[in-house]
């Protein structure tokens, strides 16, 4: 028996990718070159999935993409045309890119992204599910529990809301926002479905904590993490009372900041002119100074080379979860445009994330 096809070894990954999709749009606009891009913890299957894709496609060229892509607002653009010209990027595991976040220059890429699910095959465990509802109840009073995930598991909403309501608990799900998101689907920088229901806590379906605890600061409401990787149920709200808590002190410390740093993203989909000129406006009728600072990965090193005396503060406008995330501890407040906004206008209520 001769050795599997890299299109039979599809069926040994951990996910569920429609291939078959690629394959009807790369015919349909004779593309021959394709980058191809998958999250980080996918990157593993590269391999496989480009190759399945040169089996399936006679003549066209699979280049994988070994840089991180943090999410689908970070497609390399620019690198990519001067270097690779592809006629397609494939971009697996992320959804569409909501186009408020992103600068209108991302949309004539459209035509030449094409983004492709990928499905975990993990299944639900229903014990589990039951056991994050009772301790919401029990511990928080939550009487209605809002369901929220990842693109990676959006499949798997409608059996949780079944497992739930079976149980006898009240249950609201977002019906999502086609083409951006499904159902009860969440991203690192958008809570928007989950805030819109009306839920007293949450039941997040996925691994890490990335995403649970963005959405407790989001909605300063329970969070209680399923991870159908591990196996566990994990309470998530004291960890993300303890970020809420730094984070007002983090803003505390920039109210009455006069000299701002502005970091301004230059990912295609990280470009948001229109959060920097409100900034800009906001710290100008204050009485404030700023300086523009335009940076593509923006690291802790950067920063420490960047400031003097001259700053009292920095504020991010690329990804609102590298304060939150990667600059919790510098010593002067590096803060999201949210928190940006909270101590210009001096204020530490309500609280505003990520926007």
């Amino acid at each position: 028996m001769g050795r599997a096809s890299f299109c039979e070894k599809m069926a040994e990954i951990d996910y569920d990718i429609d291939l078959d999709a690629v394959e009807d749009v790369v015919r349909s606009r004779g593309a021959r070159r394709i980058v191809l891009q998958l999250p980080e913890g996918m990157l593993q299957y590269s391999l496989v999935i480009a190759k399945c894709l040169e089996e399936r496609l006679d003549g066209v060229e699979v280049f994988i993409h070994a840089d991180q892509t943090f999410g689908a607002c970070d497609l390399h653009f620019g690198e990519l045309d001067i270097t690779l010209k592809p006629d397609i990027i494939v971009h697996v595991g992320h959804s569409p890119y909501p186009p408020e976040l992103a600068h209108k220059n991302l949309e004539p890429q459209g035509s030449r992204i094409l983004y492709v699910g990928a499905y975990s095959k993990l299944g639900v465990n229903r014990k589990q599910v039951l056991e994050a509802a009772r301790l919401l109840r029990e511990e928080y009073d939550v009487s209605r529990i809002g369901i929220t995930t990842t693109a990676q598991h959006v499949h798997k909403v409608g059996e949780i809301e079944e497992i739930l309501k079976a149980g006898g608990f009240k249950v609201a799900v977002h019906s999502g926002r086609s083409p951006y998101f499904r159902h009860a689907q969440v991203i690192g920088c958008d809570y928007s479905l989950a805030r819109a229901v009306k839920a007293d806590g949450y039941i997040f379906f996925g691994g890490g904590v990335f995403h649970p605890l963005g959405l407790y600061l989001a909605t300063l409401k329970p969070v209680v993490k399923v991870d159908p990787y591990s196996g566990s149920v994990e309470d998530l709200t004291s960890s993300g009372e303890k970020i809420y808590r730094s984070r007002l002190f983090a803003v505390s410390k920039a109210i009455g900041a006069r000299r701002w740093g502005i970091i301004v993203g230059i990912k295609t989909g990280q470009y948001r002119p229109w959060l920097v000129r409100k900034l800009v406006n906001a710290i100008a009728e204050a009485g404030g100074e700023y300086a523009l600072i335009a940076s593509e990965v923006t690291t802790l090193q950067q920063l420490v080379a960047l400031d003097n005396q001259w700053y009292d503060a920095f504020t991010i406008t690329s990804c609102p979860r590298l304060p939150t995330d990667d600059f919790w501890s510098y010593e002067k407040p590096v803060l999201t445009p949210g928190e940006a906004l909270m101590a210009i206008e001096g204020r530490l209520e309500p609280y505003r994330f990520p926007w």
